[in-house]
């Protein structure tokens, strides 16, 4: 038992100094408020109590941030991909994108999307609803640990939030 207990211990600790990488990537003019929204808002999560609910900041441990207009408009938004640790006792990564837009110099929180897959995303193409972006995956002969493969994703944007879209290969 007191085994678990320290390996837990440390597996919490890792978790803890992961999630302050997250910061690194935040850049651009929308930076300051997509920390303040990670450092903030709570999403479920599962710790060694079970599960609950924990500040974003608690387990991301990277972050991407791009810019840019959708078609059918002209404000400017910021989309970040904010990857983090589910289950803190290291049995799931997950990835969430979250939106913001520019208005009068603010910038402020549109939507979220949990679930999202394709890490390390690039290639973004902005659409008149749509954000279409390639992520790497787990190719056909990949191990979990090293994806080697490519897809394209989009996030479809309306007026009652983001949703993931797996487009294909």
């Amino acid at each position: 038992m007191k085994r678990f207990a320290l390996a837990l211990g440390f597996s919490l600790l890792a978790a803890n100094a992961l999630a302050q990488e997250y910061k690194e990537g935040l850049s651009g003019p929308a930076a300051d408020p997509i920390g303040h929204y990670i450092e903030q808002t709570k999403i479920d999560c599962y710790k060694p109590a079970g599960e609950t609910k924990g500040r974003i900041a608690e387990t991301a441990f990277q972050t991407s941030v791009f810019y840019g207009s959708f078609l059918n408009g002209t404000a400017q938004h910021a989309l970040a991909f904010v990857t983090y640790q589910y289950d803190v006792t290291g049995n799931a990564v997950d990835q969430m994108a979250l939106l913001f837009k520019e208005t009068d110099g603010a910038w402020k929180p549109v939507s979220r999307a949990l679930n999202t897959i394709g890490t390390d995303p690039r290639e973004l193409a902005w659409g008149n609803d749509t954000i279409t972006y390639t992520g790497t995956i787990v190719g056909p002969s990949d191990s979990r640990a090293n994806p080697t493969g490519s897809g394209r994703f989009r996030l479809r944007v309306t007026e009652k939030g983001m949703t993931f879209v797996k487009t294909g290969r």
